[in-house]
């Protein structure tokens, strides 16, 4: 609601009831001022200039070779899993450690840091103080001079021209409600329907993000699971060529020990004939 500004003392002339000739609004949502005029009832919170910015520092992710969905080495063999958590540890013990300046966390983000009247009220709420009373009630009574009927003139006209801005305010808060009952009921429908359509947009938003994040996780999983086992394929007939080229190189061993053993004996058996031929 707009209010009119009341000075005790002020000359005022005495503003006429809603029943006389008023100033209608030309759109929902607009009040009727002091002077007359229409004044919008959005507020400044629409204005960017007001919103608090935030910048968001860009991660750098490490590249990973592992395939999470497939290898289960950690759970397979024992001892593994102590001595990957001793080397996390290690390296940890080397990190620079995490403090209110370190570089590997964002910068400090102050909330309302445009709005220091907004950081006030965070702070009175944050150390639990009480409100401060924000109406003045003295404002809106009608007292009548100190010394009564024996007052000065300058006492009563002051009492009067207090009497005139009360008028003039309760004047303005009747077209407020007369305007709020005309339009109000419209005004919060349609603000009803706005914000259910943003929550409709939020949530299927927020339900086309997941279908998506399911989607990627399930081909990561499909691609990790087939490459895996090609990987397996490939490991086993690399343990097989290993294996045959043990089973062949033994082979070989085996038939040079046997030409030798050969040569040996043809030797033996040409040295015996050449003593017979003597």
């Amino acid at each position: 609601m707009v209010r009119s500004t009341r000075t005790n003392g002020a000359n005022s002339a005495p503003i006429p009831s809603s029943s006389s000739a008023s100033v209608e609004p030309s759109e929902p949502g607009q009040m009727v001022t002091t002077n007359g005029n229409l004044a919008d009832l959005s507020t400044s919170a629409s204005d960017p200039s007001f919103r608090d910015t935030f910048s968001y520092h860009p991660v750098t992710l490490a590249s990973a070779d592992a395939l999470p969905y497939y290898d289960r080495e950690l759970d397979l063999q024992p001892g593994l899993r102590s001595r990957v958590d001793a080397l996390i540890a290690a390296e940890q013990e080397t990190m620079e450690p995490l403090g209110a300046s370190s570089s590997r966390l964002p910068p400090a983000y102050e909330i309302f840091s445009k709005r220091p009247d907004l950081q006030a009220e965070l702070e009175r709420v944050a150390s639990g103080a009480p409100p401060e009373p924000s109406l003045d009630s003295k404002r809106y009574g009608l007292p009548e001079p100190e010394g009564g009927a024996s007052a000065s003139i300058q006492d009563w006209q002051a009492a009067v021209d207090n009497s005139y801005s009360q008028l003039a305010h309760m004047d303005i808060r009747l077209k407020n409600i007369e305007l709020m009952k005309k339009y109000g009921s419209n005004a919060w429908r349609l603000s009803n329907f706005q914000q259910e359509q943003d929550i409709r947009m939020l949530s299927e938003n927020v339900d086309s993000i997941k279908a998506q994040t399911n989607e990627i996780n399930r081909l990561r999983q499909t691609e990790q699971n087939q490459t895996g086992t090609r990987l397996a394929t490939l490991e086993k007939r690399w343990q097989d060529l290993i294996a045959r080229s043990l089973q062949l190189e033994v082979a070989t061993i085996t038939t040079q020990q046997t030409v030798d053993s050969l040569h040996t004996k043809k030797r033996k058996l040409q040295a015996e004939l050449d003593q017979l031929d003597v």
